[in-house]
């Protein structure tokens, strides 16, 4: 049985993978700084931005610590939401890291998370994970660092980076809004041209992580699925999966008013990441393509 610690397990994506874990018969246990009576799981309070506690010698109950902590980007940035970007995901990264190498018995693995932002705004051509980081770009800048804090992790623990695309699910991440601005007939472009997105299913996304970790991988690997699309196609079949119509285009401007610097990376941005690691190992997709993922995060969204 496989015991996980998980910072950040509270959240969307943590939620999903604390579920799938227990259905596989292991055991979960959320790193949260406030403990709530609704999550079904063992749960230990810290602060994430303090490593002086005795988080090294919990750590050393687990074999498997999951950093899924960060703010989220689907906020307005300002300049203290940037910075609030940037600490949650650096200063308990680092937290995590002291705390296992720190560890007298330490864990077989740290999987730290990051995402395809990493390689910037990749609107030409495809990469994978052998592509050099963008430059000069805040989220490509911010995934780096982020990566960079994961890597001094001790050399006796196996690290693995997923590089999470556009996670879709219904209870969180990009989809409710998405559906949201379908169901107002809404859509984006930036002067003609509709922004890459490298997607995934959240059950896809999770079961990467317990699939790698299986397999014994080291290192980053992009947590997409293998059928990219530009966000007008993927607007149009959120539509037509719930019978609407895009009839509003919206552009940076109106966007930039409603996200602020964010609408330029979440919306007018984008990258075509091929998972060519996952492929490699013979990753099962149970939703490769979209029209699949859709149908079934549409049941009863009309």
């Amino acid at each position: 049985m496989v015991n996980t610690l998980i910072a950040g397990g509270s959240g969307f994506i943590g939620r999903h993978l604390s579920k799938k874990i227990t259905e596989s018969g292991g055991e979960a246990t959320i790193l949260t700084r406030n403990f709530s009576p609704s999550i079904p799981y063992k749960q230990i309070t810290w602060n994430p931005h303090d490593s002086s506690g005795n988080l090294g010698e919990l750590i050393g109950e687990f074999d498997l610590v999951v950093n899924l902590s960060g703010a989220g980007i689907d906020k307005k940035w300002t300049g203290n939401y940037k910075k609030e970007i940037m600490d949650s995901r650096f200063l308990t990264t680092s937290t995590l890291v002291k705390a296992i190498n720190t560890s007298s018995n330490k864990p077989k693995y740290f999987v730290s998370a990051s995402a395809v932002g990493y390689y910037g705004d990749a609107e030409e051509g495809s990469v994978d994970e052998d592509s050099e980081p963008g430059h000069d770009n805040f989220l490509a800048d911010l995934c780096v660092r982020w990566e960079k804090e994961a890597r001094e992790v001790d050399k006796s623990v196996k690290l693995l980076i997923p590089r999470f695309g556009v996670i879709l699910g219904k209870d969180g991440g990009a989809f409710p809004q998405l559906l949201k601005g379908a169901k107002a007939g809404v859509t984006f472009k930036l002067k003609g041209k509709a922004s890459w997105k490298s997607w995934i299913h959240v059950d896809d996304a999770v079961s990467s992580i317990l699939f790698m970790t299986q397999k014994g991988y080291e290192g980053a690997y992009d947590a997409v699925s293998p059928n990219p699309l530009r966000l007008d196609g993927l607007m149009n079949l959120i539509a037509g999966q719930i019978g609407k119509k895009l009839r509003i285009k919206m552009g940076p401007t109106m966007a930039n008013m409603m996200l602020g610097e964010g609408s330029r990376y979440s919306i007018f941005e984008g990258q075509k990441v091929v998972p060519k690691r996952l492929q490699e190992l013979g990753f099962n997709f149970k939703y490769p393509g979209i029209e699949e993922a859709l149908k079934d995060l549409t049941e009863n969204a009309n």
